[in-house]
């Protein structure tokens, strides 16, 4: 008989009621993926909120400080024009922003910062950790006009765009590369896994089993990216977490009574 589960009962199980996953795997693949998608919706949205909370914040200073202190400009026919006889210098979050159409200055202006971008008359040259990584000349977009308005309309509009991607796109991204670990990694790992073990699945079950599974490792990702901890290859933990909840799993179900249990069909 079939046990009913809210979807925050398969959320909370997932983590510490190994008996669970014998349910989570009776019913079916399709509930499983549908679980994990609400699981990566509601995480995926959670993180981005808070991304999107500083990222909105920062926008915003930038939007004043420009709309209050910076000099009128215009960038046409691949020169650009600032009505302002000094260098600009602004620094902000170990960036440093160098603006000088006046000829005052050269490149070099940047060779003492790790981080930044210099603006002169006919390019904007970007560097980091001391070497610089691209150098784009205006005269490539000559056909592209700019000015303060174009400007803030454009900072508003990459704002609305950032908005709706992080909020509305980044979590389907997300879903679909839950399905692709799942569906081409795990699956697969999981099945090989419950061979080894003597209780064998098949693919339709090793997947069901690796959606649960993965919770743990989707939980662990979304708190690294709200705490700014950057792991390096940190893909290689998360499958290797996702496979640990399976083998726990699989020999938690093989323990237990599996007489209504048909994992091979």
């Amino acid at each position: 008989m079939e046990t009913k589960m809210g979807f925050r009962h398969k959320l909370a199980y997932s983590f510490f009621n190994l008996t669970a996953y014998k349910e989570f795997l009776r019913q079916g693949v399709g509930k499983s993926i549908f679980y994990i998608f609400l699981v990566t919706i509601i995480f995926s949205t959670i993180v981005n909120i808070i991304t999107l909370s500083s990222f909105n914040s920062d926008i915003s200073k930038v939007q004043a400080k420009f709309i209050n202190e910076a000099p009128n400009f215009t960038l046409e026919n691949g020169v650009l024009s600032i009505d302002s006889t000094q260098p600009i210098y602004y620094k902000h979050d170990g960036q440093t922003l160098i603006v000088d159409t006046s000829g005052a200055t050269t490149l070099s202006a940047l060779s003492p910062y790790n981080n930044g971008v210099y603006i002169d008359a006919n390019s904007i040259t970007f560097r980091q950790n001391y070497h610089t990584l691209k150098t784009l000349k205006f005269s490539d977009f000559a056909n592209i006009g700019a000015n303060n308005n174009t400007f803030r309309e454009a900072l508003s509009v990459f704002k609305f765009m950032y908005n709706v991607t992080l909020l509305f796109i980044d979590p389907m991204l997300s879903f679909l590369e839950n399905l692709f670990s799942v569906f081409l990694i795990l699956g697969p790992g999981t099945l090989i896994i419950s061979s080894i073990i003597g209780f064998k699945l098949n693919y339709s079950k090793s997947c069901t089993l690796s959606f649960y599974a993965m919770t743990s490792s989707i939980l662990i990702e979304a708190l690294l990216n709200v705490a700014q901890i950057d792991i390096p290859e940190f893909y290689i933990l998360y499958y290797i977490i996702a496979l640990i909840y399976c083998v726990l799993a699989i020999k938690k179900i093989k323990n237990i009574d599996n007489s209504n249990l048909n994992v091979t069909k």
